[in-house]
């Protein structure tokens, strides 16, 4: 990939949120890739990566209770961590 393109980014007190419309990643095993148009990177500003993990976890259930999106959460590019596809019975309560 020649560059990323952020779309929109936006701080969250101790990490920003960087979207991506597009992307160029290739499938990888058990990373598909490219059945997802968008992703969301986390970075914690003080490079505090068991932060920024659970802020992604968070991020993640708050869009997953949305039951619109098919997600998924992946560690670093490399590792999957979760994913959600959803139903058709409407938002999830939790």
């Amino acid at each position: 990939m020649e560059h990323e393109v952020i779309n929109f980014a936006a701080s969250i007190g101790h990490a920003a949120i960087e979207l991506e419309l597009a992307h160029e990643y290739e499938n990888e095993p058990d990373l598909p890739f490219e059945d997802y148009d968008a992703l969301f990177m986390i970075r914690d500003f003080d490079s505090n990566l068991d932060r920024e993990e659970a802020t992604a976890r968070q991020i993640f259930r708050c869009l997953s209770a949305l039951n619109k999106y098919s997600l998924m959460l992946v560690l670093d590019l490399d590792v999957l961590l979760d994913s959600f596809t959803p139903t058709h019975e409407g938002p999830q309560r939790s």
